[in-house]
């Protein structure tokens, strides 16, 4: 699971600074940059917050951390498909700030 990845990624789309999220998020810029390098294993809670900050439910952040080995059971076309659909939705929302991913 490469969760720094999935941070970075929802960051982006969301057009978020580290600092800005990171302060949404109630942590420090220090242990969020650690997290996004993989230095530091986040607690559920910090996932939760994060995700929270980002908008989308830490369900979805988990998945786009996950690698194909944890999703065995999906093909890969379906992989992809549900990756690429949310993205779609957090950058969308992210378009229209009032709306939530998922929620």
């Amino acid at each position: 699971m490469n969760l720094g990845n999935a941070i970075e990624e929802c960051r982006k789309l969301k057009g978020v600074t580290k600092s800005r999220l990171a302060e949404s998020a109630g942590i420090s810029v220090s242990y969020l940059t650690l997290i996004v390098k993989g230095q530091r294993e986040p607690t559920m809670t910090a996932i939760e917050k994060i995700a929270s900050a980002l908008g989308v439910p830490s369900s979805l952040l988990i998945f786009l951390a996950s690698e194909d080995s944890e999703v065995a059971s999906l093909s890969e076309g379906t992989k992809n498909e549900l990756r690429a659909l949310a993205k779609e939705l957090i950058k969308s929302s992210a378009d229209h700030p009032h709306t939530e991913v998922f929620r």
